[in-house]
């Protein structure tokens, strides 16, 4: 095979894994707010959270839902709420997957936050 056959073949690959990848990638889809929501209200980790030890701790253990609404609030786009559920999933290990962290940011965005995704 000539030198500029191979060069076609391998661009031609890596498109073709690029275009996987982006397909793929969770923050590049729409999440399922229903399945967020549902995935949002079955987290119960046993964890000590700020010297409290709790056998139930979900979301509202640490986040009150009035937080996600204030005019404080941290998360000002879409992309840091999908950065912050992240966090909480990795930090907390709550085992969701990636496309789970991202039906969860669509429930919190559908519910209270109303970023354009």
């Amino acid at each position: 095979m000539s030198n500029d056959v191979k060069g076609i073949c391998r661009h031609t690959l890596v498109t073709l894994a690029g275009a996987a990848c982006l397909t793929l990638s969770p923050s590049l889809l729409a999440g399922d707010a229903a399945n967020g929501e549902a995935l949002y209200h079955e987290v119960e980790i046993e964890r000590t959270i700020r010297g409290e030890a709790y056998s139930d701790a979900n979301c509202e253990t640490c986040h009150d839902p009035s937080l996600y609404m204030s005019e404080q609030r941290k998360v000002t786009t879409f992309a840091k709420l999908e950065a912050f559920v992240e966090g909480c999933n990795t930090n907390l290990d709550v085992g969701w997957f990636p496309e789970d962290v991202a039906d969860v940011a669509s429930y919190l965005n559908k519910e209270y936050y109303k970023f354009e995704e």
